[in-house]
C-alpha cells in the first residue's frame, strides 16, 4: 500500500490538483477512509463510471467499487476540470484550499480551537466563446469541462478572462434562491430542498427560447446533476424545442441544431424542509403553529413575506465582533458581483486582479451575460485557541476538522457546563421531577489533552432541564450572575448540554424579540445567527434579515435552537430508519463473496449494482482507467486470495484472543505499546474454591430476569433443542474463561450469564451481566438478550460502556438478529447450526475488546489510523472509568446484604470481589487503578497496563473517588 507518512491528511470537500496528470486537475475530495459518513456501497449507482490512477491496485480498485470505501490512503477525487470521478492516492494530490464556516471546531497540531471568521478569495473565469463545428455559430457561455464525445462537436474559440484574489464577500451565487438556503416565511424557518426553474436557451441562430421543464434539458458539461445557470451549455431533443416558448418574435427552425446557452433562469417554485415556527414569549405566536405549504409557487417568492437569510451581512455600522463568514463558493460554481459597477471600477486592470471588461446587454440579445465561472479558491480563518483564548489568523489548509467533536465527554472554551451531581429543583422549576445540576459554570479554558477544563461557576443559577439527559431546558430558569471562583474540572466530572449551548453560527429564536428602529415590510427581528459568545452566559446575535442588519446581545437562556443543519438531529424531519439505535460494526462485517453473484441490470446508460453483486472491471475500456498501466504497481496484489470460510466451532478458553486490528508498516501507526505487551491470562477456574462455570439451580426463577414473564416451553422438539444447547454449555471446558452461566430447573429456556471483563481491555475484573430466553419459534430464530447496565454509586460516570451494550438493554449482534450479517461469513443465526455459547464467544471477543471505539458502525476499517486514533483513547478512557462503575456497584449492593438483580451469581460475586482467601480480584484491581492514578499525576500521558494505552490527567479525578470506594470494599470485605 502506498506510504501514508508524507502525504497530506485530506478530508471531504478539500479542494486539491493532480502532481501527475499533465493538465491542471481541479476537484474536490468526495470520499476519504477515514470519514465513514462518506461511505456508501456501489458508488458507481451514484457516480457512473469510476476511474483509477495508475497506483491503485486492481483488487483494492474492485472491493472500493463494491463497499464504497476508499483504501487506506486513496480518496475519491469529483474532478471540475475534467467531469469525472477517479479513485486517487493521496501522494498524488496537492491541497489547494479547505472550507471551514463561523463555529467550526479545528485543531493545529496539539491545539484545539473555533473558528470565528473567515474569507475566501477567487479566481474567476469571464465568459468564453464556443463554436458549432457545423454551423460554425459562436456563443459566449461560462467554461466548462467539455467530454470529448459530444455531438455535435463544439470547440473553443477564446478563453475568457481570469480575475484573481476576488473577495468572496463581493460576489453572490447567480441563482437567487439555491438547495441549502436559509427561508423565513409566515413566521416559519426553513431550508430549501430543491428548486424549479424556468430555462430560456440562446441558440446558434441567435434565436431565443423558454423550456418549462429543465428535466428535458441535458448539460453538456457530462455532469447530469448540474443546475442550469446563465452560461451553461445545454442540449435537447427537437421535439422541446418546438414545444418551448419563443421570445422575441423567434420560432422553431428544424434546421438549428437543439444545443444553446442559457442566458436566464427564472425559479417557479422552492421545496422547503420547514424547521420551526417562530417562539416569542412576549408575542400572540404560539410555539406550535401549521407549518406553510412544502412547496412555494412565484407567488409566494415574489412577495414581501419571504426572506433568505444572507450570512454573508455585516451591521452598516461597525460590529462589535469579528465573526463573519463569506458565502460557500466552490469551483465551477456560477457567480455575479453584487455591485457590478463597482466592481468595474476596482478592477480596471491597474492591479494584479486583472481587468474586468463588462459584456453590455447589446451583445447578447438583451441579457445580462455578466457572469463568471469560478475557477479556485483561498481561504484564512481567524480561530480563538481553546487553550489561552487567543486568536490567530491562519490559512485554512493548515488546520483540519477536530476529530474529538464527536466525542460526547469532551469540552470546549466558552460552552456552558453542568456537574453530574445534582440537587432538588428551585421553585423556578415548578416541577419537583426536574433535574437541577448542582453547579452550573462555564468553561473559560480547556486542556484537551489533559481532558480538564478551567470552570467559572455561576452564583445562584436555577437552571433546570425536563429530563436527566438535559435534553430540554426547563423555561425562565436562568444560569445567574457569574462568580469568581474558579476551578480545575476533570471532562468526567462535567456535561456540556446541547440545549443551553449555542456555538458561533448556530441559528437561533430570540424568545424576547427586540423592537427594531425600521419598519421595514419583512424585517425580521426574531432569527438571528450566533456570532460571539461571551464568558457570562450571554451571546452575541447578528440579526442577518432584519433591516438594518444588526447585532444585539442577550442572555443564552432568551434564545431557542433553531435550526440542526444535520436532518438526522432535526426533530422535525422523520428519522428514515424508524429508529436512532447505532449498530455495531463489530457484528455486522458484511463482506459479499463477489464470485457467486453477476447477475445485474442494465438500461442505456445507467447501471445498477444490487447487494452482493460482482462488479465487472473491462479491462479493454479505456475510460475506467487514467492513465497507462503497462508498469502498474497492482500486479503483486492482484493475486489475494480470499480466507476460506468455514463453519464456527466452539471454542476453548485458549482460543478466546481479543481481535487486533493488521497493521502495515507503511501506514499510520497509533502506539503500539500495550498491544505488543504480554497480558496475563484471567484463568479463575484454577483458583482456590472457584466456582462452577455452569449449574442448574432448584430455586425459583428470580423477578429480576428481564424474559421471566415471556412463555415457556410448549412442546417437545423446543425442549429438544433447549436440551441440546445445555450440553453444549456444560461440557468440560466448553465456556471461556471468566463466564458463568446460570439456568433453572424449572425454566430452563431462561439462562443468566456473568462475564468477567477481560484482562487487557478496559473491562478487566468487571462484571457483565446478560439475560438469555430461548423463545418457542427456537431454534428458527435466534435467542433473545438483555444487557443489565449497572450505573455508577458516587463515581460519576453512568452511561454506556460500548457501541453494542444499550443502557436499556439492548444488545446489537448479528447472531441475536439485532444487526443485519453476512450469513455467508456465519454472521447471521443459522438454525441447527449457531448456538448459544457462538453468542457467548461473540459477547466475549467482539464485544468486550480493547478498543471498543471501534465497535461503532463502519469504524472497524479505521483502526490504526493517528488521524482517529484520539478519538479511541479517549472511549477506552471513559469506558475504563465506567467499567469500574460496574465493578463498584453489585459490590457495594453484596455488603450492603441486597441480592435483588443479583440472583444467580451471589457466590460468584461473593468469590470474586469479597472474601479474603477467595480470588482476590479486587486487591488486584485496586493495585492496577493505584498505579494509572499515581502515573497520571507525574504527567498529561501516562503509559498503564490495563487495556489503556495512554490516560488523561483529566480521569484522575473522578478515579480518585473510584479507588477510594474500591479500598472500602476491600477493608469490608478483609474484616
Amino acid at each position: 500500500m502506498t506510504s501514508t507518512e508524507s502525504v497530506p491528511q485530506l478530508h471531504v470537500d478539500d479542494v486539491c490538483t493532480s502532481n501527475s496528470s499533465n493538465q491542471l486537475a481541479v476537484g474536490y475530495v468526495d470520499r476519504t477512509h477515514a470519514e465513514v459518513e462518506s461511505h456508501a456501497p456501489y458508488p458507481v449507482n451514484t457516480y457512473g463510471k469510476i476511474h483509477r490512477h495508475k497506483a491503485v491496485p486492481r483488487q483494492l480498485y474492485k472491493e472500493f467499487l463494491r463497499d464504497g470505501v476508499p483504501p487506506q490512503g486513496f480518496v475519491l477525487m469529483q474532478w471540475q476540470t475534467e467531469s469525472k470521478a477517479e479513485l486517487v492516492p493521496c501522494s498524488d494530490l496537492v491541497l489547494l484550499d479547505r472550507s471551514f464556516m463561523s463555529g467550526d471546531l479545528v485543531r493545529k497540531g496539539n491545539r484545539s480551537g473555533t473558528v470565528v471568521s473567515t474569507r475566501t478569495k477567487c479566481t474567476l473565469l469571464s465568459m468564453c466563446d464556443v463554436r458549432e463545428t457545423k454551423s460554425r455559430k459562436t456563443m459566449k457561455c461560462a467554461w466548462l469541462p467539455l467530454p470529448m464525445e459530444e455531438e455535435p462537436s463544439l470547440e473553443l474559440v477564446s478563453d475568457g478572462k481570469l480575475l484573481y484574489d476576488i473577495p468572496a464577500s463581493e460576489l453572490k451565487l447567480v441563482q437567487t434562491f439555491n438547495e441549502g438556503d436559509i427561508i423565513i416565511y409566515q413566521n416559519w424557518v426553513g431550508r430549501i430542498q430543491e428548486c424549479f426553474d424556468d430555462i430560456t436557451i440562446r441558440l446558434t441562430n441567435d434565436t431565443v427560447v423558454a423550456v418549462k421543464d429543465d428535466d428535458r434539458l441535458e448539460s453538456m458539461s457530462g455532469d447530469p446533476d448540474e443546475r442550469f445557470a446563465v452560461g451553461s451549455l445545454v442540449k435537447t431533443k427537437k421535439a422541446v424545442l418546438r414545444l418551448g416558448e419563443w421570445k422575441q418574435d423567434g420560432k422553431y427552425d428544424p434546421n438549428v441544431p437543439p444545443i444553446g446557452v442559457v442566458v436566464d433562469v427564472r425559479t417557479t417554485g422552492c421545496r422547503v424542509d420547514w424547521l420551526h415556527p417562530r417562539i416569542d414569549r412576549a408575542s400572540e405566536f404560539p410555539i406550535w403553529s401549521n407549518a406553510p405549504e412544502g412547496i412555494l409557487g412565484p407567488d409566494e417568492l415574489g412577495s414581501n413575506e419571504v426572506r433568505l437569510y444572507d450570512i454573508s451581512t455585516m451591521p452598516k455600522e461597525a460590529s462589535s465582533t469579528r465573526s463573519r463568514s463569506d458565502p460557500e463558493l466552490q469551483g465551477g460554481l456560477r457567480v455575479r458581483f453584487k455591485d457590478l459597477p463597482a466592481a468595474c471600477a476596482k478592477y480596471s486592470g491597474s492591479n494584479a486582479h486583472g481587468k474586468l471588461e463588462k459584456l453590455e446587454p447589446g451583445q447578447s440579445l438583451g441579457y445580462d451575460l455578466n457572469v463568471f465561472t469560478i475557477t479556485s479558491t483561498t481561504t484564512e480563518a481567524d480561530i480563538l485557541w481553546s487553550d489561552d483564548l487567543t486568536t490567530e489568523t491562519v490559512r485554512t489548509t493548515a488546520i483540519i476538522p477536530d476529530p474529538s467533536i464527536d466525542d460526547e465527554d469532551a469540552v470546549f472554551a466558552g460552552e456552558i457546563v453542568c456537574t453530574n451531581e445534582t440537587r432538588d429543583p428551585p421553585p423556578e422549576a415548578l416541577t419537583s421531577w426536574a433535574t437541577t445540576p448542582q453547579r452550573v459554570g462555564v468553561a473559560d479554558r480547556v486542556n484537551s489533552k489533559d481532558r480538564v477544563a478551567h470552570v467559572t461557576w455561576f452564583k445562584d443559577s436555577t437552571l433546570s432541564f425536563c429530563d436527566k439527559s438535559l435534553d430540554l431546558l426547563v423555561p425562565n430558569t436562568k444560569l445567574g450572575a457569574l462568580g469568581e471562583e474558579k476551578e480545575e474540572v476533570s471532562f468526567y466530572d462535567i456535561r456540556a448540554p446541547k440545549s443551553i449551548n449555542r456555538n458561533r453560527g448556530d441559528y437561533v429564536l430570540l424568545l424576547n424579540a427586540p423592537t427594531l428602529p425600521s419598519n421595514e415590510p419583512g424585517s425580521i427581528n426574531w432569527f438571528g445567527e450566533v456570532v460571539d459568545l461571551g464568558r457570562n452566559g450571554k451571546c452575541t446575535v447578528r440579526l442577518g434579515a432584519a433591516e438594518p442588519v444588526q447585532e444585539i446581545e442577550c442572555d443564552i437562556t432568551d434564545t431557542a435552537p433553531a435550526i440542526n443543519l444535520d436532518a438526522d438531529d432535526n426533530p422535525f424531519t422523520a428519522d428514515v430508519t424508524g429508529h436512532g439505535d447505532v449498530l455495531s460494526n463489530a457484528s455486522q462485517d458484511v463482506d459479499f463473496d463477489m464470485e457467486d453473484f453477476s447477475e445485474f441490470s442494465e438500461s442505456e446508460d445507467e447501471v445498477w449494482f444490487l447487494d452482493g453483486q460482482d462488479v465487472p472491471i473491462d479491462d479493454a475500456d479505456d475510460a475506467w482507467s487514467t492513465e497507462d498501466e503497462d508498469n502498474d504497481m497492482s500486479d503483486a496484489m492482484s493475486t489475494q486470495d480470499d480466507a476460506p470460510t468455514t463453519n464456527p466451532v466452539p471454542p476453548t478458553a485458549s482460543t478466546i484472543n481479543t481481535p487486533q486490528p493488521a497493521q502495515d508498516d507503511s501506514a499510520d501507526r497509533m502506539d503500539q505499546t500495550m498491544a505488543n505487551a504480554p497480558i496475563e491470562e484471567l484463568r479463575l477456574s484454577s483458583l482456590p474454591n472457584a466456582p462452577a462455570a455452569y449449574e442448574i439451580l432448584e430455586s425459583e426463577v428470580p423477578s429480576g430476569h428481564h424474559y421471566l414473564l415471556q412463555s415457556g416451553s410448549s412442546s417437545a422438539n423446543h425442549m429438544k433443542w433447549v436440551s441440546k444447547e445445555h450440553r453444549i454449555l456444560s461440557a468440560p471446558g466448553a465456556l471461556p474463561e471468566g463466564v458463568y452461566v446460570r439456568t433453572w430447573e424449572s425454566r430452563m429456556d431462561l439462562i443468566r450469564v456473568l462475564f468477567v471483563g477481560p484482562l487487557g481491555t478496559p473491562y478487566e475484573y468487571a462484571p457483565f451481566m446478560i439475560d438469555l430466553y430461548l423463545p418457542p419459534q427456537y431454534p428458527y430464530e435466534p435467542p433473545k438478550a438483555f444487557f443489565h447496565s449497572w450505573t455508577a454509586e458516587g463515581a460519576g460516570m453512568a452511561g454506556r460502556v460500548n457501541p453494542n451494550l444499550y443502557e436499556e438493554g439492548k444488545i446489537c449482534l448479528s447472531l441475536l438478529g439485532t444487526w443485519q450479517g453476512d450469513e455467508s461469513r456465519n454472521e447471521a443465526w443459522t438454525p441447527h447450526q449457531s448456538t448459544v455459547l457462538q453468542v457467548l464467544v461473540s459477547v466475549l471477543g467482539l464485544v468486550l475488546v480493547r478498543e471498543p471505539y471501534y465497535n461503532e458502525a463502519g469504524f472497524e476499517p479505521l483502526q490504526g489510523l493517528s488521524s482517529i486514533n484520539q478519538n479511541s483513547v479517549a472511549y477506552t478512557e471513559r469506558t475504563y472509568l465506567r467499567a469500574r462503575a460496574f465493578l463498584i456497584s453489585p459490590v457495594s449492593r453484596l455488603r450492603r446484604g441486597e441480592t435483588a438483580g443479583l440472583e444467580g451469581f451471589e457466590n460468584v460475586l461473593r468469590w470474586l470481589y469479597t472474601d479474603a482467601d477467595g480470588a482476590k480480584l479486587l486487591p488486584k484491581a485496586i493495585s492496577a487503578a493505584h498505579t494509572i492514578l499515581r502515573n497520571s499525576e507525574e504527567g498529561a500521558y501516562i503509559e498503564a497496563r490495563d487495556g489503556l494505552s495512554v490516560v488523561s490527567r483529566g480521569a484522575a479525578l473522578p478515579l480518585k473517588r473510584v479507588v477510594a470506594r474500591l479500598e472500602e470494599l476491600n477493608q469490608e470485605a478483609a474484616s
